[in-house]
């Protein structure tokens, strides 16, 4: 199983996804959808004499939602990814990491970016919000 698989399984526990599809590296135009999204970077944190590795994965955490001047739609917009990274917190708090599969070992997830707008449709009525993580592994030979 890859990363970016396991990490969709675990943010599909998040009670703001139940019920939802997070696709992988594909946000649809349609409103109240969701992806997770792979970011390019050096992979290779540190390595170890027998081949042992820290790495990391950059990703996105992306959604399609309204966009408006209404502040209310707005705040709804963004108090999705606050309860996200909240619900984050309380993960590793209890150490509850994704499961990355055999000889992968999360270490930490931390968020990068708070919530923001990427992208506004041309019509101005939906708007690509995002927030950018990493995920700290070890991986084993």
């Amino acid at each position: 199983m890859t990363v970016t698989k396991s990490l969709q399984q675990y943010f599909l526990t998040f009670p703001g996804l139940s019920g939802k599809r997070l696709n992988i590296d594909c946000l649809t135009a349609n409103t109240d959808s969701y992806s997770i999204d792979s970011v390019p970077s050096e992979t290779v944190m540190k390595r170890y004499i027998d081949g042992t590795a820290v790495k990391r994965h950059l990703f996105v955490i992306s959604s399609r939602c309204f966009y408006s001047s209404d502040q209310q739609q707005q705040e709804e917009n963004i108090a999705f990814f606050d309860a996200l990274s909240e619900w984050l917190e309380e993960q590793e708090i209890l150490g509850l990491l994704p499961d990355l599969g055999e000889k992968k070992t999360a270490r930490k997830i931390t968020v990068l970016s708070s919530a923001y707008p990427l992208i506004v449709d041309d019509g101005g009525e939906t708007a690509r919000y995002q927030i950018q993580l990493e995920l700290i592994y070890l991986q084993e030979v």
